[in-house]
């Protein structure tokens, strides 16, 4: 009899040891040194963009480096546009800034090398223009991160599949110069 209630006392003590269920929230874990050196590039690129500040661009990218992007129209994608670093932004003087910023960024980092994965939002005056996702690939040379390519899918539809509106821990949060469009 004794060995009966060990034995289930065993099962239910193994049962409560197990990994937490899916839909258990986690903690986030803490960025290191240089994840956040990393995300911060990530964000000076997205605000140079954004303001249409090429000089602030150029000091976080390599000018050999290169840029992918499509738009999707109706859940498909479109064709991809490939182009140079160099050519991707050249404000003029009457450019109309926006904002974009991503949230729950995926970073992997090894030695000189980091990718940024995350899910965007590009705003214009406060109206949601599209979502997406941004892939940032960054090397490190003489001491400093730089953006040697990126990704970005412009997808109209997808700000809900997404999670646009329950989104958290926007970044970039501050530096945007956005006015409203004339």
């Amino acid at each position: 009899m004794n060995r009966a209630i060990v034995a289930v006392l065993l099962m239910a003590a193994s049962a409560c040891a197990t990994q937490p269920e899916a839909d258990a929230p986690t903690a986030p874990a803490a960025l290191g040194p240089e994840e956040q050196a990393v995300l911060k590039v990530v964000d000076t690129f997205l605000l140079a963009v954004g303001n249409g500040d090429r000089e602030l661009q150029k000091s976080v990218e390599l000018p050999d480096g290169g840029l992918a992007v499509y738009r999707a129209k109706d859940g498909v994608a479109g064709p991809v546009r490939r182009m140079p670093a160099s050519d991707f932004q050249k404000p003029t003087p009457d450019h109309d800034p926006f904002v974009e910023m991503y949230w729950d960024p995926q970073i992997d980092l090894r030695g000189s090398f980091a990718q940024v994965w995350s899910r965007y939002m590009l705003t214009d005056n406060g109206a949601i223009v599209h979502c997406g996702i941004n892939a940032f690939q960054l090397v490190k040379l003489e001491g400093a991160w730089k953006i040697h390519s990126a990704l970005s899918s412009m997808e109209a539809g997808s700000c809900d599949e997404l999670g646009a509106k329950a989104a958290t821990g926007l970044r970039p949060r501050d530096g945007w110069r956005e006015t409203p469009s004339q």
